[in-house]
């Protein structure tokens, strides 16, 4: 074992590192520090994925490091050199030749990324994304298999409405309404579709509680609609009891899911980095009540969304984790789907300018002559890039700090 710094100076630094993480569950919680140390390995699993495929394709690899500012600890195996660093805040692995600008020994030019074939650099540039998507896939599945999917076709009150036809009957949450004027309601979007069309009529409703079953005569209720016309009002909400599946099922679901879930990060990136996205987003640090078009990791829904800094998703995962393993799986899943999705914008510093130009390399090679793009014209964009998401996150924790969203 070789370590590169000495022995008295790294026990110091762990023990600094050690109390800081003691001070950060003194002042947040037991849950901050499992956040954060999800929020690590969930890194240090993305560049897992471009050590494995830098490997597995011939490239060299130097380092490959846990952490990032003074080396705590480090061991040398063959050519690359593993360890962890003293900031907890992700982690990196060094590949020799990513661009055009490194100077390399021309004995190892064979080996660097920048002389690889399309395939393989579009392995390593891909392998980050690709290990956040399979957590997703992976921990959805095992969300499906363990605890379930709510069933659609299953449904019992889950709260009633104070002073509604509900409420004078005396229906309590978990009842189950099994018809309305005789007609049967599977699900709660059939029970509406009744109710509606019924205002203050007289119909029997079959309730069943603890397996007992209890019919009641009643005149709905009525409200008044958006475009002014009466339809009928019981006054309940539903929920749907969670339903295991098997293995196989699960997969199949997830994958579903998860492609679902992409799809809505997609759409929310491309809203948020527009000039009104970003507008909306920069006067809500002004004005709380500017406009919230933006993205979050746990958005229910785009429009009520925004982009969060890491300090309102660590707050997020830590009330994830209070209310329960299962949420805090899913909301695990949120942001890998998120930054698998984010990682691939087509811009340096992010994998997908790799993606991209690696692929306009390719476009532009003919006859069997290599075209390599100039790295040094390329530098004004990346530090463009890097000064937005730099901004974003600035103004994100400022809103996150003044204006943190209710969690619940």
């Amino acid at each position: 074992m070789n370590t590169f710094v000495p022995e008295g100076d790294r026990l110091v630094r762990l023990l600094l590192l050690s109390s800081a993480l003691v001070a950060l569950g003194l002042l947040g919680s037991v849950s901050t520090i499992v956040v954060v140390l999800s929020f690590v390995f969930m890194l240090a699993f993305h560049e897992l994925g471009h050590y494995l495929a830098a490997r597995w394709t011939g490239m060299q690899v130097t380092e490959f490091f846990i952490g990032f500012g003074p080396r705590l600890w480090s061991v040398r195996r063959g050519e690359t050199e593993y360890g962890v660093k003293a900031v907890p805040a992700g982690a990196y692995v060094r590949i020799t030749g990513m661009s055009s600008l490194e100077a390399v020994p021309p004995e190892l030019e064979h080996r660097t990324y920048r002389a690889q074939s399309y395939p393989k650099k579009m392995a390593v540039a891909l392998a980050g994304s690709a290990t956040h998507f399979l957590v997703a896939v992976v921990l959805l599945a095992t969300l499906l298999g363990a605890v379930g999917s709510p069933d659609p076709m299953v449904w019992r009150v889950s709260e009633v409405a104070a002073g509604s036809t509900a409420d004078g009957l005396g229906i309590l949450p978990g009842d189950r309404i099994l018809s309305v004027a005789g007609v049967e309601t599977p699900s709660f979007e059939a029970f509406g579709r009744i109710v509606r069309v019924v205002p203050s009529q007289s119909v029997e409703i079959l309730v069943e509680r603890d397996e007992v079953r209890m019919e009641y005569s009643v005149v709905m209720g009525e409200r008044l609609t958006s475009v002014g016309a009466m339809e009928g009002f019981f006054g309940i909400g539903a929920e749907h009891p969670l339903k295991k599946v098997g293995p196989v099922d699960a997969l199949t679901r997830a994958i579903g899911q998860f492609v679902d879930l992409v799809a809505i990060s997609v759409e929310g990136l491309a809203k948020f980095f527009t000039p009104g996205g970003l507008a909306g987003f920069v006067g809500g640090a002004v004005d709380s009540a500017g406009s919230d078009t933006g993205i979050a990791v746990a958005s229910g829904t785009p429009e009520d969304a925004r982009m969060l800094s890491i300090y309102g998703v660590a707050r997020l995962g830590g009330v994830a984790l209070k209310s329960g393993l299962a949420n805090y799986l899913w909301f695990l899943v949120l942001v890998n789907v998120f930054i698998g999705v984010f990682n691939l914008v087509p811009l340096l510093p992010l994998d997908g300018g790799h993606v991209a130009i690696a692929t306009y390399e390719r476009l532009r090679s003919r006859n069997g002559i290599r075209y390599t793009a100039d790295a040094a014209r390329l530098l004004p964009l990346t530090w463009a890039v890097v000064t937005l998401l730099v901004g974003v996150a600035l103004v994100a924790l400022y809103r996150d700090i003044v204006d943190l969203p209710d969690f619940g």
